[in-house]
């Protein structure tokens, strides 16, 4: 597909996106039901409880933002038209998945040669040198919603740059900026950078995690009933712990 079709299928998609609230659905989601899909529930019964972690991921978050600037749309699709390194932070795309519309926002996008070479996001872990199937996946669906637009994925890959919760703000707002200008450096595997501060890349493939995404949608579609955790070590940390009758806690 040509560029001018992508984005008129993107405009399309971001249409049909607002005009059907049923059917929106964004990789965070899906990503949290592969942690526990109880939660998905209890949020929508109790409402979106603040913790010192989400405060801390809104911070991270902004901080990294803070040095971007602002473009239209008409300026974003010319970048990615002249074929330059562009970095793309926290824009919104739109994808389809069966039924459903995909609205996501990766922490950034690098586009080169005029296609997508990096979904990239950052997590905050006390385990930064492993990658859960729940972070892989709500990525994974990022780069998926490019592929739904049209764009060539063929040369895309993953980054997820996972750091423990005292790394200080300027300091990994840098390594991001870093991590993303020079991004042919760093291939596919799992790269140490400091203490408790890793970057894992891996490359994007359309289908790794098909099966995943439908038996996600089977939740959605009330095929079948919600899933809990029965890690209880997820439970310990849950801020809907005292609400959850499904938790292995309370058993």
């Amino acid at each position: 597909m040509t560029l001018n079709e992508i984005r008129a299928r993107r405009d399309q998609l971001a249409t049909e996106y607002v005009e059907h609230k049923n059917k929106q659905l964004y990789p965070s989601q899906i990503g949290q039901q592969f942690y526990c899909e109880q939660t998905l529930d209890l949020r929508e019964k109790h409402g979106d409880v603040e913790t010192e972690e989400k405060t801390k991921g809104t911070e991270v978050h902004k901080k990294a933002a803070e040095d971007a600037v602002e473009v239209s749309d008409d300026e974003l699709w010319e970048g990615i038209e002249s074929g330059d390194l562009q970095i793309i932070v926290e824009s919104g795309f739109v994808g389809d998945a069966a039924e459903f519309y995909l609205g996501g926002k990766p922490d950034a996008i690098v586009f080169e040669n005029q296609k997508p070479q990096v979904v990239f996001d950052r997590k905050t872990s006390s385990r930064p040198s492993q990658v859960y199937d729940n972070q892989r996946i709500q990525v994974w669906l990022y780069g998926f919603i490019l592929d739904r637009l049209g764009f060539d994925t063929e040369d895309l890959r993953i980054g997820i740059l996972s750091h423990s919760r005292d790394l200080g703000l300027e300091r990994a707002k840098v390594l991001q900026q870093e991590l993303l200008s020079d991004y042919p450096s760093f291939g596919v595997g799992d790269h140490k950078l400091d203490d408790n501060v890793f970057y894992h890349v891996f490359d994007y493939s359309r289908i790794e995690y098909l099966n995943e995404l439908n038996w996600a949608l089977g939740y959605w579609r009330d095929e079948r009933p919600t899933e809990p955790t029965t890690n209880p070590a997820k439970c310990h940390r849950c801020e809907y712990l005292d609400v959850c009758s499904a938790t292995p806690l309370h058993e």
